[in-house]
């Protein structure tokens, strides 16, 4: 009796060892079920809005492309034709190649290159690049730096991608004012914070994480692919920081994202150059 009973114990044991095995298995894959119906969820919107992304400025292009052909027209009306071709082909090229960007560095398939560089001097490149491609007759571009220079080790490619990106998407919301770049430097947390602030029509406040989302754009009417803050987000935090929309400014909108300051001695950056 105390053999069998003895077994009886064993088996039960067994069998509730069995049991909860399953019911974990049943959970992960019920996990699992969520996360594939949630990805083939956001691949048919991405599929979606990729459509409807692409086939806007392609029906623009192929549309007054043809009336450009025409002999109805006169020359002032075709130029008007060919900026907006132009317009249109620059927006498809961006769509395309922040499409690329993102889906590139979500594989894994970019590395991250820390060489030193100049703050100071890459942020009055990017602002300067900024201004000639959008130049605005009301707005000022502005500039605060608290130091002449400032060597650090980072991705100086992917820091400037995102160092345009802001000011860029600024320039589309603001008619009048200034967009200013800033940075400041945090020795105790070993932080450097950029601040690209505008006087443009701001973003509301229930919105602040929404708009690093893919494809929102809180302004249909206005030219963007709606990737531009999610791609910024994505290189910042592979630069080990973050990002956000400081939402106690008042005057416009002002972006800010923070990376680690990892200095750069002189003596190092002279064996670097060498």
């Amino acid at each position: 009796l105390i053999f069998g009973l003895f077994i009886a114990i064993y088996y039960i044991a067994h069998i509730r060892r069995l049991k909860n095995a399953l019911e974990k298995k049943s959970k992960e894959l019920a996990i699992a079920k969520d996360k594939a119906e949630e990805a083939n969820r956001l691949k048919t919107a991405f599929i979606a809005n990729m459509s409807h992304e692409i086939r806007t400025p392609l029906n623009a292009i192929v549309g007054f492309s043809e009336l450009q052909c025409m002999d109805d027209y006169s020359n002032e009306d075709k130029k008007e034709f060919e900026k907006i071709i132009k317009e249109n082909s620059t927006l498809l090229l961006n769509l395309m190649n922040d499409i690329l960007d993102i889906s590139r560095i979500e594989s894994g398939r970019v590395t991250i290159d820390y060489r030193p560089c100049d703050v100071v001097k890459l942020c009055h490149s990017c602002l300067i690049s900024v201004k000639q491609a959008r130049p605005l007759e009301h707005v000022e571009y502005q500039e605060h730096y608290p130091v002449d220079s400032l060597f650090i080790q980072t991705d100086a490619v992917k820091f400037k991608q995102v160092i345009i990106n802001l000011p860029t998407n600024a320039s589309k919301f603001t008619k009048e004012g200034h967009i200013r770049l800033s940075f400041s430097v945090d020795e105790g947390k070993r932080l450097i914070t950029l601040a690209i602030s505008d006087t443009g029509i701001g973003v509301p406040k229930e919105k602040a994480e929404a708009v690093f989302e893919r494809f929102v754009k809180l302004n249909q009417y206005v030219q963007g692919t709606g990737l531009g803050l999610s791609l910024c987000r994505i290189i910042v935090e592979r630069l080990g920081g973050k990002i956000w929309l400081d939402t106690s400014y008042t005057e416009g909108a002002r972006f800010m994202f923070c990376i680690p300051l990892t200095k750069v001695q002189k003596e190092d950056l002279a064996e670097d150059q060498r």
